[in-house]
């Protein structure tokens, strides 16, 4: 195991080595911990923020650990070292869980400390500092030994990046529910709670324990496989679009029918709507405070940026598998290439938004048959509705005509992801201020959304008017 050590030493000299990603990861920890606390008033939104966006980050770290390795050839030249395959996984999981517990407790610290100066209190008693520090510890270790598990049996990022989260984001939302118990909830139902927890986590990291231990050294050689979509299932995939007669309508078609092959993205995806709903329930249940403000919050952060993931792959993804040049050897133009590239994920985060509000609407519908002692619970106001549909939905249009541009001039997909998780992150703060700070919240809405709206015109004319074929050539 020690002749593994430079494997994680390597890790950590690539990760301190990129000066841009540590300034941002600097300064998503400093709005976190100082901009949020103040403007919400309270921790519990800074804690909830700072969990799901170390998700979040982490979510492409995983990913590139090992099939980023395999992508770009070099985990042959590791593995034919003396280092085995368990001991190279074992060592990937240090320096992302290291990343990970780091990059939370930073976020904690920061929260905590400006809650103290703002109101002169302690954010957290001694157990519940105890109680998030253990759960954190615990919920990220879980996440990223099964993250670099998934990373190592799967053929390319793509296909990681969709198994890793299916646990990330499970899990994050687990832990999510648990840090809102330990700050409202008294010590007997969070040690209840915390306990249930914390043997999800130890199941899990058993489960993958056991199974890194059977794996054997010619495993970690064998690529992942994608299976392929039966014919019929493709024949349903493209009777969805109409027949194409514009080079838009081809590329969209295509693009269309490779993300319907994704079974396994799209479940993810179906699963992150469940999310809000499941957030307030859980919150509602175990510390008997209602507030959707919070389902919103969280359909703000999460929904928008995820299909973003989807345009930087799809246009890093010609850099990464070589195929940029073959397509822009064709007659199609490239303003229609990647306008087509773009609509795909806007039509997913429209969908997303449709479900995820809708099962929001019908849990709280139902809350009260199940809990009838409960007072009247109230549906979305016309401000939550406003920034649900309009904002969100704009703002994910920018997130993804920004990461567009940046997947273009940025050699990698995972530059520009990283660029996009601190867009997301940027847009929920003015939701944040319009809910807890705004004089007049539904005129600030209706100003954010006209804002958002100009500044996807402004993309859209980057895309239309700067962005040649030449230059992309010059990035492959």
């Amino acid at each position: 195991m020690t002749r593994s050590y430079p494997v994680f030493r390597a890790a950590c000299a690539e990760f301190s080595s990129e000066k841009g990603m540590l300034l941002f990861y600097g300064l998503s920890i400093a709005i976190t911990g100082i901009i949020v606390p103040i403007v919400t008033r309270g921790i519990e939104a800074a804690l909830t923020i700072g969990a799901l966006l170390t998700a979040i980050l982490l979510r492409p770290l995983l990913s590139d650990s090992l099939a980023g390795e395999r992508e770009h050839r070099t985990l042959e030249t590791l593995l034919s070292s003396p280092l085995s395959g368990s001991s190279i996984i074992w060592r990937k999981f240090q320096f992302c869980c290291l990343f990970a517990v780091s990059y939370f407790t930073l976020t904690l610290f920061c929260s905590a400390l400006t809650y103290f100066l703002v109101r002169g209190e302690p954010a957290l008693l001694p157990w519940q500092w105890l109680g998030v520090m253990v759960l954190a510890v615990l919920n990220y270790s879980a996440i990223c030994f099964a993250g670099v598990y998934a990373s190592s049996t799967s053929g390319d990022m793509r296909a990681a990046n969709s198994r890793v989260s299916w646990m990330a984001y499970p899990l994050g939302l687990l832990f999510v529910v648990c840090l809102g118990v330990i700050a409202n909830a008294d010590w007997l139902s969070a040690m209840a709670v915390g306990t249930v927890c914390a043997q999800i986590y130890l199941s899990v990291l058993t489960v993958y324990s056991v199974k890194v231990a059977r794996m054997k050294q010619p495993d970690f050689f064998k690529p992942g496989t994608t299976r392929r979509p039966e014919r019929g299932y493709k024949h349903r995939a493209s009777s969805m679009l109409p027949r194409p007669k514009s080079q838009y309508g081809i590329v969209l078609k295509f693009e269309w029918k490779a993300l319907m092959a994704l079974k396994s993205l799209l479940l993810s995806f179906g699963l992150l709507c469940f999310s809000p709903v499941a957030l307030v329930c859980l919150l509602l249940y175990f510390t008997g405070t209602f507030d959707l403000n919070y389902a919103v919050i969280l359909t703000v952060l999460l929904i928008p940026r995820v299909p973003s993931n989807l345009i930087a792959y799809s246009i890093g993804g010609e850099k990464v598998y070589k195929t940029g040049e073959a397509l822009l050897s064709t007659p199609l133009q490239l303003r229609p290439v990647l306008l087509a590239k773009c609509t795909v994920p806007v039509l997913v985060t429209a969908a997303m938004l449709a479900v995820s509000s809708l099962l929001t609407w019908a849990g709280i519908r139902m809350i009260p048959l199940l809990m009838p002692e409960l007072a009247p619970i109230p549906g979305y106001t016309v401000l939550q509705l406003i920034l649900l549909f309009p904002v969100s939905l704009l703002s994910s249009m920018s997130m993804i005509l920004i990461a567009a541009i940046l997947s273009v001039r940025l050699r990698t997909p995972r530059h520009g992801l990283y660029a996009t998780s601190l867009l997301s992150f940027l847009f929920v703060l003015p939701v944040l201020a319009i809910l807890y700070l705004a004089p007049d919240p539904l005129l600030w809405a209706l100003i954010y959304s006209a804002i958002l709206l100009l500044g996807d015109l402004i993309c859209l004319m980057k895309i239309s008017d700067h962005i040649t074929r030449p230059q992309v050539m010059s990035r492959l």
